[in-house]
C-alpha cells in the first residue's frame, strides 16, 4: 500500500487512549480504545521528518537520539520522529504494510515517547488480582503473555499485554491500562483453547496472533504490588524464589522495555532512581519453569497459591505508605 493510499484512509483525526495518555492521531489505530471528548496529550501525524536531530547523544545507521528527540528509520516501513514526548511524526515508505507501521509505532516508538515523558515501561504483562496489579516479566518467549492469557481465561482482568506502563502519583506506582488485545503464539493459543483460525497476525511474516480482549479488560489503573520474573531453565518443576538487593534492582532495570535506548535519551540517572523507588514498593520473585515443558496449569496454580499466601492479610493494608525490604 502506498504512503498516499495509507494517508487517504486517515485524513481525519482520531482520538484514542492507552497507557494513561490520550492520543490525537491521523493514523487509524484499531488496537487502541477510542477516547470520547478528551483532549490529546500526544499528537500522531503524517509528515516530513527532520534528517537530523539536534545535538545527538548517539547516532547509528538506523536511529539518532538526544534528550528531547528520537529519529528511527525502519527500511521499507517508515521513518518515525518522536519529539519531547508530545508528538510523533510518521513518514511511511512506498508500499509500506500498515500493520508493520503500527507494530513499530505502538512498540519501540511508543516506548521511546513514554521514556521521554519520564514514564517507566516494563517489558511484561499485567493482570488484576484482587484489585492489584500483578506483573509478569522476562525475556521474549518466556511466557509472559501466555500466563496472563491463562489467568484472563480463568476470569481475571487483563490490564496490559507485553508492555506494562508504570506511572507514579503521590509517591506510589501504578500500572496504566494498555490496550484490549493479546499477542499470542499459535501454540500458546492452542494450549489455552483459543481458536486463532480467523485471527490476524500482528504483521505479515510475523507468526504471533492478535487476540482481541473485549471482555474482562481493566480500563482503570491499578497499584503495582508484585513482579514475577519468568525464567526458563533445565529443571523438573515450578519454583518461586524472592529477589532482594542488587539482584532485585537489576531485574527491574533489565526488564525495562527498550532499555537499550535509556542512555542515549539522557535518562540513565532518572531511570535508575525510578527503578530504585519501584524496588522499595514492590516485591520481586523469580518464577522458574522447565525449559522443555510449559506446565501452564502448574504455573497458574503455583502463582495463585503463592500470591494468596504472601498477601493473605490484605496487600493494601500491608504496604500502604510503607516500603518493602529490598
Amino acid at each position: 500500500m502506498s504512503e498516499q493510499c495509507f494517508k487517504n484512509n486517515s485524513i481525519s483525526s482520531y482520538n484514542y487512549e492507552a497507557f494513561g495518555l490520550n492520543f490525537d492521531s491521523q493514523i487509524i489505530l484499531p488496537e487502541l480504545a477510542r477516547a470520547i471528548g478528551k483532549m490529546g496529550d500526544v499528537r500522531i501525524n503524517y509528515g516530513d521528518v527532520p534528517k537530523q536531530v539536534e545535538s545527538p547523544i548517539e547516532e547509528t545507521h538506523y536511529y539518532q537520539a538526544s534528550s528531547d528527540e528520537f529519529l528511527l528509520r525502519v527500511d521499507g516501513v517508515a521513518t518515525f520522529y518522536v519529539d519531547k514526548g508530545e508528538q510523533i511524526i510518521v513518514k511511511t515508505c512506498n508500499s509500506a504494510n500498515p500493520k508493520l507501521v503500527r507494530l513499530y509505532l505502538l512498540g519501540t516508538v511508543m516506548g521511546i515517547l513514554l521514556m521521554q515523558r519520564g514514564i517507566l515501561p516494563i517489558h511484561g504483562s499485567t493482570v488484576d488480582i484482587n484489585s492489584c496489579g500483578v506483573l509478569f516479566t522476562g525475556i521474549s518467549g518466556a511466557g509472559k503473555s501466555t500466563i496472563a492469557a491463562a489467568l484472563h481465561k480463568r476470569g481475571y482482568l487483563l490490564l496490559a499485554d507485553d508492555v506494562s506502563v508504570l506511572t507514579c502519583a503521590q509517591g506510589r506506582f501504578q500500572v496504566q491500562p494498555g490496550y484490549p488485545q493479546q499477542k499470542l503464539w499459535p501454540d500458546s493459543a492452542a494450549m489455552l483453547g483459543i481458536d486463532t483460525t480467523t485471527s490476524s497476525r500482528v504483521a505479515e511474516g510475523r507468526d504471533k496472533c492478535v487476540v482481541p480482549v473485549y471482555e474482562r479488560f481493566s480500563r482503570l489503573p491499578l497499584p503495582i504490588i508484585v513482579i514475577y520474573q519468568i525464567v526458563v531453565q533445565p529443571c523438573n518443576d515450578i519454583s518461586i524464589l524472592p529477589l532482594r538487593g542488587a539482584v532485585k534492582l537489576a531485574t527491574i532495570m533489565g526488564n525495562t522495555y527498550r532499555a537499550e535506548f535509556i542512555n542515549c535519551l539522557g535518562k540513565k540517572f532518572s531511570h535508575f532512581k525510578q527503578c530504585a523507588d519501584l524496588a522499595k514498593q514492590v516485591q520481586v520473585f523469580r518464577l522458574t519453569r522447565p525449559a522443555n515443558r510449559m506446565l501452564l496449569d502448574r504455573q497458574i496454580e503455583t502463582v495463585l497459591k503463592h500470591y494468596t499466601e504472601t498477601y493473605s492479610n490484605g496487600i493494601n493494608d500491608r504496604f500502604k505508605g510503607r516500603n518493602v525490604d529490598i
